[in-house]
C-alpha cells in the first residue's frame, strides 16, 4: 500500500507541476514572445504542458497498474487464506453426513450427465441405509426396546462408513472434471466401493431381522432370551468396517 501511496503522490505532483507550468507560461507569454519570437514561444508554450501531460498520464497509468496489482495480490491472499482455513479443518465438507454426500452426488450428476446413472446408484445406497435405520428405529420405538440402542449406534456407524466409501467415488469424479463419463473413472475401484457398501447394507438388513426375532423372544421370555446371535451380527458388521481398505 505504501508503494501505491507513493505513486499517487507522484501523479498528483506531476499534475500540479503541469498545471503550474501552464499558468507560468500564460503569465509571461508576452515577454517570452518578445525575447524568443512568436514561433519559438509558441513551441515552448505547447511543448511544456504536453510533456507534463504525458508524464502525468504515464504516472497515472503506473498508479492504476499498481492499484490493480495490489488488488490481485489481495484476492490471491484471500484465496490462500480460504485454502488454509479449509486445510486446517476449521471448515470442511462433512462427507460422513448422508445429506452432504447426497448433495455432492447430485451436483456431480448435474455437471456430468453421463455420470448420472452411477450417481443414482450411489444415492440409492444412501436411501436404502436411511430406510433400514427408519425401520430399526420404528422397531425399537414400538417395543420400547431401549435395551437395543447399541444396534442403532451400529447402523449409524454403517451409514458413516458408506458415506466415507462414496467419497472415493466423489474424488474420482472431481479429478475427471465436469462433463466426464465412466471411461475417465477407475471403474474397478468404483465397483469395489459399491460392493463394500452393498455388503454393509445386507449385513445391516440381517441385523434388523435378528433384532426383530430377539425382541419377540425377549418379550415372551421376560428378558431371559439369549442375544448371542444379535451380538455376533454386530461384531460381523464391525469387523467388516475395520477391514475396509480405501486406498
Amino acid at each position: 500500500m505504501k508503494n501505491t501511496g507513493d505513486k499517487a503522490i507522484r501523479t498528483a505532483v506531476m499534475a500540479g507541476l503541469t498545471a503550474a507550468s501552464a499558468g507560468v507560461l500564460a503569465a509571461i507569454g508576452q515577454p517570452l514572445i518578445i525575447m524568443l519570437g512568436v514561433r519559438a514561444a509558441s513551441l515552448i508554450t505547447i511543448a511544456v504542458p504536453a510533456v507534463g501531460g504525458i508524464l502525468t498520464v504515464c504516472s497515472g497509468a503506473d498508479l492504476i497498474s499498481a492499484v490493480m496489482k495490489e488488488r490481485r495480490l489481495a484476492i490471491s491472499e484471500n484465496s490462500t487464506q480460504r485454502l488454509d482455513i479449509a486445510a486446517d479443518g476449521s471448515y470442511k465438507e462433512d462427507m460422513t453426513s448422508p445429506d452432504a454426500t447426497r448433495e455432492r452426488l447430485n451436483r456431480i450428476s448435474s455437471a456430468s450427465p453421463r455420470l448420472s446413472g452411477l450417481m443414482g446408484n450411489c444415492i440409492t445406497q444412501l436411501d436404502r441405509m436411511d430406510e433400514l435405520q427408519r425401520r430399526q428405529g420404528e422397531l425399537l420405538t414400538l417395543n420400547q426396546a431401549a435395551y437395543l440402542k447399541d444396534t442403532v449406534g451400529t447402523l449409524d456407524q454403517v451409514e458413516k462408513e458408506i458415506c466415507l466409501n462414496l467419497r472415493g467415488v466423489v474424488n474420482q469424479c472431481i479429478v475427471a472434471g465436469e462433463g466426464a463419463d465412466v471411461s475417465r473413472l477407475d471403474m474397478d475401484k468404483v465397483e469395489s466401493i459399491l460392493s463394500q457398501n452393498q455388503k454393509l447394507l445386507e449385513q445391516s438388513k440381517e441385523l434388523l431381522v435378528v433384532s426383530a426375532d430377539w425382541i419377540d423372544k425377549y418379550n415372551s421370555q421376560e428378558g431371559g432370551a439369549d442375544r448371542s446371535l444379535l451380538d455376533n451380527w454386530i461384531k460381523v458388521i464391525q469387523d467388516t468396517i475395520k477391514g475396509i481398505d480405501r486406498n
